[in-house]
């Protein structure tokens, strides 16, 4: 029996929660097996949900064989947090639920960008964000300078983006017209959208490219914004 979006994400974002915690937390106690078939059953579902034709769910598949941390997981973890986080913030677009959507797009071109720090070997920079010594413009421009320096186009662009998106999550005004907030949620979306596939470029010209290709990724985003 189908599931309601809400409940699949509740599901699946505790899952994922977990994911990046077996990956990068030492501590972490929890069970493995039960951890790799709820995350493969949350993306059978999210497959079903967008109607992606089963590619979704065989990415995800590939990804978590063999499971193991130092195998593919941080490519699973990135394909079910962007794909899931996006999704969502098409859902709460329609809900006009302007706000919440544009902070689950704003999680996207966070991650997104940590990602690019560490297949630019920058990842100092993340850590000094992260303990907010910091600030996120300081960073993605530490970051944009990091990707010009080994030659990498329009790595300012996507420090532009990263921080207009991350502004509209940081800065909402919540008195602007209906009208208003429906555009910057969306283009926010779009936005964070275009982040992902330009850091799949990125780390390509870095010669790391993701394990999910570059056309199969592309085509689940524009699944995701059409439906805005």
């Amino acid at each position: 029996m189908a599931v309601s979006f809400a409940t699949l994400d509740q599901r699946l974002s505790r899952d994922v929660r977990q994911l990046h915690n077996y990956l990068w937390d030492p501590l972490w106690t929890g069970n493995e097996d039960r951890l790799r078939k709820d995350l493969l059953r949350g993306a059978a579902s999210l497959d079903t949900f967008l109607k992606a034709g089963g590619r979704l769910r065989k990415h995800a598949a590939t990804l978590a064989k063999p499971w193991s941390r130092e195998h593919q997981g941080s490519a699973l973890y990135e394909l079910l947090d962007d794909v899931l986080g996006l999704t969502a913030a098409t859902e709460l677009v329609g809900k006009s639920k302007f706000r919440e959507a544009v902070v689950r797009a704003e999680a996207v071109i966070e991650s997104t960008s940590i990602g690019v720090c560490s297949t630019a070997k920058c990842f100092e920079i993340v850590e000094e964000w992260e303990a907010r010594k910091i600030d996120f413009e300081t960073y993605t421009r530490r970051l944009a300078d990091a990707l010009a320096l080994k030659l990498v186009p329009q790595s300012d662009q996507f420090r532009r983006v990263l921080n207009a998106i991350h502004d509209l999550g940081s800065e909402w005004d919540v008195s602007a017209s209906k009208t208003e907030q429906t555009l910057a949620a969306r283009a926010a979306t779009e936005g964070a959208a275009w982040c992902v596939i330009r850091s799949i470029a990125i780390r390509t010209i870095l010669g790391e490219p993701p394990k999910v290709p570059e056309k199969d990724f592309g085509d689940l985003l524009e699944r995701i914004v059409r439906r805005l």
